[in-house]
């Protein structure tokens, strides 16, 4: 899973990408602190892979990854490749979601581009770029299909159909994802348009709490979702004991889910991911995060090409009933583990032995 963070200058992406990926870039009370693109990994913490890997004696435990792409802050014209914002842009194509970071805290050591605390209109100002630079791929996209669609190419008329409808939502000032049909998506996403991405606005807020109204009604219009985080209050928290950090947290009431962890379950569930495992004896155990929906054969081509191009079929057990077991084996001899073929969806929380013959 990538996710790619975006967001006005000085709205505390980089902090946030700190949190993360638990790194140190820097965060400095300035615009454009952040240049070129930053590139992290973070682990998603899943105490399922430990249950699976101690009922087996199982030594290694691999946690699923979250690759997160943290851009310089954009400004005006960025959508139309002004300053850094064409370059910037270019690194989010590749993502699979973005996470749109909205200043609510109210440091006045660190200046807002407006002087103006105002979450729905800094909303407001990076989806317009975000529409502008989808509106001018499409144009040159368009520029090269109309070509083909006056020399009869039956092909090249029908994309320039979903082409126009993309340009007439984007000119209308509507994210892709929000009224595009499913063949206009399609190729919306083949072109790498941001617009048509899974959106999670994240409220950097000074204090823990629900996203104002206000805020939750526009991510609701764009078919987006929100919460709210104080990312410098939950750095401050990393920076100390699991334990403290826990103590710390239920006085000020920030709740389980929190911190990195917080932003990482969101993103699950905006890109409805289920989490299966494999972990059938040494050397590892490891969780796998799949699209909800996905086959067993497509499951197993994550894992290895080689695994879905010669799958012939899984052994499949859910990860309660592998721990009560202790083994694949005991599971088999208990009836608690079933044979699937290709067609089957992978469930949350399955845990996988794949078949296969090359």
């Amino acid at each position: 899973m990538d996710l790619g963070l975006v967001g006005r200058t000085n709205a505390g992406k980089t902090a946030l990408f700190n949190l993360i990926t638990q790194s140190s870039a820097e965060v400095a009370p300035y615009p454009f602190t952040t240049r070129e693109a930053l590139r992290g990994m973070a682990e998603v913490p899943d105490p399922r892979v430990d249950a699976i890997a101690d009922a087996q004696d199982i030594p290694r435990r691999v946690q699923a990854q979250v690759q997160v792409v943290d851009i310089p802050g954009l400004a005006a014209g960025a959508g139309q490749g002004e300053g850094l914002g064409g370059k910037a842009l270019g690194e989010l194509r590749q993502t699979d979601a973005l996470i749109h970071v909205i200043r609510a805290f109210a440091n006045r050591e660190v200046p807002h581009p407006d002087d103006a605390i105002d979450p729905v209109a800094d909303a407001e100002a990076i989806d317009l770029e975000l529409i502008l630079a989808d509106r001018e791929q499409v144009e040159r996209r368009l520029e090269k299909v109309r070509k083909g669609a006056k020399s009869g190419d039956a092909a090249a008329r029908a994309e320039l159909v979903l082409l126009d409808q993309l340009a007439t939502e984007l000119d209308a000032g509507t994210p892709v994802r929000v009224d595009a049909d499913d063949d206009a998506r399609a190729l919306a996403a083949e072109m790498g348009l941001l617009t048509v991405k899974p959106v999670l606005y994240v409220l950097n807020a000074d204090d823990p709490g629900d996203p104002p109204a206000d805020l939750a009604a526009y991510a609701g219009s764009r078919n987006a979702q929100v919460i709210a985080l104080a990312v410098g209050t939950e750095l401050e928290l990393a920076q100390l004991s699991d334990q403290e950090a826990a103590e710390l947290a239920a006085e000020m009431e920030l709740g389980d889910v929190r911190g990195a962890d917080a932003v990482v379950r969101a993103a699950y569930e905006l890109l409805d991911l289920v989490t299966f495992f494999t972990g059938s004896g040494p050397p590892e155990a490891r969780a796998w995060p799949i699209r909800r929906g996905l086959t067993a054969d497509r499951a197993a081509g994550k894992i290895h090409s080689d695994l879905e191009r010669g799958f012939i079929r899984a052994e499949v057990v859910p990860w309660e009933d592998l721990v009560r077991a202790g083994s694949f084996a005991k599971a088999r001899e208990s009836a608690q583990l079933r044979m699937e073929g290709k067609d089957y969806v992978v469930q949350e929380g399955d845990v996988l032995q794949i078949r296969f013959a090359v």
